[in-house]
């Protein structure tokens, strides 16, 4: 028994998958972003106790975070934007700490803004703005 869909519906689906994928935080089209990826390995070492709130952000490095955790999923997130330039340092600061429960000169930042590569892409992997 086969089931076929009209055309139109189809079309209305696949325009739906599209939107939907370029809707996806930075933090779920990560699998592509080798250099950033290679930064969040950096983390590990150059900031070995970094925590924000009650978020243990080296505990997410170490192992590889929950995807169910809206922290991390934030972070990761605003990490990303960071990294590529696409919100300031400041921005960066201030919306990380609020949502993670911490100060905007909390250590764990200083140490992640301090270890950002210098010549960074602005672009995102796979050619997305």
């Amino acid at each position: 028994m086969s089931c076929r869909l009209p055309s139109s519906l189809r079309l209305a689906l696949a325009a739906s998958a599209v939107v939907l994928a370029a809707c996806a935080p930075d933090s779920v089209r990560n699998f592509q972003a080798k250099d950033f990826n290679a930064y969040l390995d950096s983390l590990k070492t150059a900031c070995p106790n970094m925590v924000m709130g009650s978020s243990n952000i080296s505990e997410w490095l170490r192992t590889s975070g929950d995807s169910d955790d809206s922290n991390y999923v934030y972070w990761l997130d605003q990490t990303s934007r960071l990294y590529y330039q696409r919100i300031s340092v400041k921005e960066y600061r201030n919306s990380t700490s609020a949502a993670l429960g911490g100060r905007s000169d909390a250590p764990a930042l200083d140490c992640i803004v301090r270890n950002l590569p210098a010549n960074r892409s602005t672009q995102l992997p796979g050619g997305r703005l």
